[in-house]
């Protein structure tokens, strides 16, 4: 009967609270407060394209990295700034985040064209210092002189799909 009792505190122990390092083994929903400011997101690697960027030998992946400032506003929600010019306002569900799609509308001065991208983004935390994310682009042309694109391979309208991941600094 000894032995039973000083062995029921470990048993109560092990039957106690969860900790972060098992709340998402048994399908609990994992929630992360992501690190504010810089992070740096790694080249994105594309996984659709149809505008016909990746016709010219391209691997599929565009060498570059971008930086991303993320800042917690007060009602909850995120801004996603990429490399400052592209806001998104995004929402956080666990470790899971979506962000609104953004849009830049640019025209030529020398030619009558107007493109339009819409840029979407999510993902998915990895920690509270890593996220693995998903990016869509959209893109229009309107004018006239839109179809010389073709000329030169691009087809429109078109879009591109791609994956990164990206680390707090």
């Amino acid at each position: 009967m000894q032995k039973w009792m000083l062995l029921m505190p470990l048993a109560l122990m092990a039957c106690g609270d969860k900790t972060e390092d098992t709340a998402g083994e048994e399908g609990d929903a994992v929630t992360v407060e992501p690190q504010e400011g810089g992070w740096t997101m790694t080249s994105i690697e594309f996984t659709s394209d149809t505008c016909g960027m990746e016709d010219e030998g391209d691997t599929g992946e565009v060498d570059n990295t971008a930086v991303l400032n993320l800042t917690k506003n007060d009602d909850g929600s995120y801004t996603l700034l990429l490399d400052e010019e592209l806001s998104f306002a995004c929402s956080l569900s666990g470790s899971d985040f979506s962000c609104e799609p953004s849009v830049m509308t640019e025209s030529e001065q020398d030619a009558d064209m107007t493109f339009t991208q819409t840029f979407t983004l999510g993902g998915v935390f990895a920690s509270n210092t890593e996220l693995n994310g998903d990016v869509g682009m959209d893109m229009t042309c309107e004018g006239a002189d839109c179809a010389m694109l073709a000329e030169v391979g691009f087809t429109m309208p078109c879009s591109m799909v791609g994956v990164f991941t990206a680390v707090a600094n």
